[in-house]
């Protein structure tokens, strides 16, 4: 489903300023995987999603999803076939308009263009059976104003409305780190059930150790612009983060990773 080919990215190349991201990164998400992604901060996390985004063009490397090689097209393109959650509960949807104004957005967004009512009694039949998972009364307020929303409210309309058009990628940005700790668990579970029954392949970043280990079928662990270290199936379930963090430890020699670091 989702393909990373040696992958490298560098910011200000051939500068006294330059800075690699990504270092020959390659990486392969059949469909239906959630692989959570940890590491330090500057480790190149952000850069990957932004790489699969279409936002980023690699330096060197590919990135296909679905079988098409999708490296040269413009981000607006690729965002037919991604769907994304940043970390900001702000950039994902649109304050001005009402909640199923965004949802019509965010319905329309990999279909074909046509001059026709954003939304019709039909979809909103729709939209209120999407938001009534959130357990929010959102399905109940679809003329409320975005911008009238919690953050936390926010940031669950945003990871309804990136996934509820079954995108072929789903990408989640450290999108609970934003968040105080109960509306963090509330994303996090939401997370899981939205995946889940949409049968989506996603790929989240987060600092969160915990839930990196809890969420989803694979783990990778990013280091200075490499993957360091890889879990899945049975050794994910099993693993803690004492064993998450002794796999780190082997990295304090070239980069001097800490705890605090680890887990900011």
């Amino acid at each position: 489903m989702l393909e990373v080919r040696n992958v490298s990215k560098a910011f200000f190349p051939h500068t006294i300023n330059e800075k690699i991201a990504l270092r020959d990164i390659s990486l392969k998400l059949a469909s239906g995987d959630f692989v959570t992604v940890i590491g330090s901060n500057g480790a190149g996390k952000s850069t990957l999603l932004n790489v699969v985004a279409g936002r980023y063009r690699p330096d060197i490397g590919t990135v296909w999803i679905d079988g098409s090689d999708v490296t040269k097209l413009p981000d607006y393109k690729v965002a037919q076939q991604v769907g994304r959650v940043f970390q900001d509960p702000m950039a994902g949807t649109a304050p001005h308009l009402t909640i199923e104004e965004n949802l019509a957005i965010a319905y329309a967004r990999n279909r074909k263009r046509r001059l026709r009512l954003g939304v019709t009694r039909q979809r909103r039949e729709v939209f209120r059976e999407e938001l009534k998972i959130l357990e929010l009364g959102l399905e109940d307020r679809l003329t409320a104003r975005v911008g009238l929303l919690s953050g936390g409210q926010r940031q669950a309309l945003s990871l309804v409305m990136a996934a509820f058009t079954q995108p072929r990628i789903l990408l989640l940005d450290e999108h609970t780190a934003a968040l105080d700790p109960q509306r963090a668990a509330l994303i996090t579970r939401l997370t899981e059930e939205l995946v889940t029954r949409h049968q989506l392949t996603a790929l989240m970043v987060t600092h969160n150790m915990e839930q990196a280990l809890s969420l989803g079928n694979r783990l990778i662990m990013m280091h200075e612009g490499r993957i360091i270290f890889e879990l899945g199936g049975e050794a994910k379930r099993m693993a803690s983060v004492g064993d998450l963090l002794a796999e780190f430890e082997k990295f304090r020699g070239s980069g001097g990773l800490s705890d605090r670091t680890l887990l900011s």
